[in-house]
């Protein structure tokens, strides 16, 4: 299996990122570009070593490259890191060059675009759903930034009879819903308020958005919490303080980083608004009157600063 190439859809910062890391371990990496080509060496540049010593390390990184039409191999390992819109999308776009028993990853953000895509696939294909909490900023087409180190782990996103291991073994887990849960979580509060706000992670610390930050906590657990909750199962545990604790430590510890959310609206790109405020305000068996701000700041700029000031009334 090591022998064959992984495909890797997506050029951004975290296709970048795995098209090297799994250079870095052996593979051989084909990896699928839209736009911009990211010619074929990718330099990594990472600020912190695998035992987090501080120091500058860049390392060059040399994959092949194509546009999807160009593609004429059979692969039976593949990893989408696309935008949650995009993910059903781009495996159409390269479906026929995989193989019926392949084993098909993503790494998205948010919840909802992983159904559409176990759609799309081969019932003898395996779907594996991917989180990650690996720091990664693109700074040119072929320039990425490794800021943080994080983990990543992959699990059946519809769990079959046989027990299946990831093709990278150490990263298989059985409980990625729940993971991802928890990691939706987090993404609710700091995605859209930092882009609402157009501040960096950290400033959602300061004493100004601590009533909104709790607030907005209060309603998550209800929803998490709630026996109706099509997730319950996997997020019963997500309780006030539980997730208070988690975000208050993504925040500290990216407090120099702006989401990728507030990314999006600074460079008015299209958001993953929809499979985040939006899959829990469409998948919540209560209303979430702080989500729906939230979701509608985001989405309809003519709106924004009538919900700054919505939001920042909350007590």
């Amino acid at each position: 299996m090591k022998n064959s190439p992984w495909l890797v859809i997506g050029a951004g910062a975290i296709g970048l990122f795995w098209a090297c890391k799994l250079e870095k371990l052996g593979y051989k990496v084909h990896l699928v570009y839209r736009s911009e080509s990211p010619g074929k060496r990718i330099t990594l540049e990472s600020f912190t070593d695998e035992g987090g010593t501080q120091e500058v390390i860049s390392s060059k990184h040399k994959v092949k490259i194509f546009l999807a039409k160009e593609l004429t191999e059979s692969y039976d390992k593949v990893l989408l890191c696309t935008k949650s819109f995009d993910l059903a999308d781009a495996f159409n776009q390269v479906s026929n060059y995989i193989t019926p028993d392949a084993d098909v990853a993503c790494l998205c953000n948010g919840l909802g675009a992983q159904e559409i895509l176990q759609e799309s696939i081969q019932n003898s294909q395996t779907l594996w759903a991917g989180t990650t909490s690996e720091g990664v900023l693109k700074v040119d087409v072929n320039h990425i930034k490794h800021t943080g180190l994080g983990d990543t782990f992959f699990g059946e996103w519809t769990p079959s009879d046989a027990t299946k291991v990831f093709p990278i073994e150490s990263l298989t887990v059985k409980n990625i819903r729940q993971r991802m849960l928890e990691k939706l979580a987090v993404n609710a509060v700091i995605n859209p308020i930092t882009a609402i706000f157009n501040i960096q992670n950290g400033d959602l610390l300061n004493e100004e958005y601590k009533p909104l930050i709790k607030a907005t906590l209060d309603e998550l657990a209800d929803i998490f919490t709630h026996p109706k909750f099509c997730f319950i199962q996997e997020s019963q545990h997500l309780t006030s303080d539980n997730l208070r604790n988690r975000v208050n430590t993504i925040a500290q510890l990216t407090r120099l980083n702006r989401s990728s959310m507030h990314e999006d609206l600074r460079l008015r790109r299209q958001t993953e608004n929809n499979y985040i405020s939006g899959f829990l305000i469409n998948n919540s068996p209560i209303t979430l009157p702080i989500q729906q701000l939230l979701y509608d700041g985001v989405e309809f700029e003519e709106q924004r600063e009538e919900v700054k000031k919505k939001l920042l009334s909350i007590t």
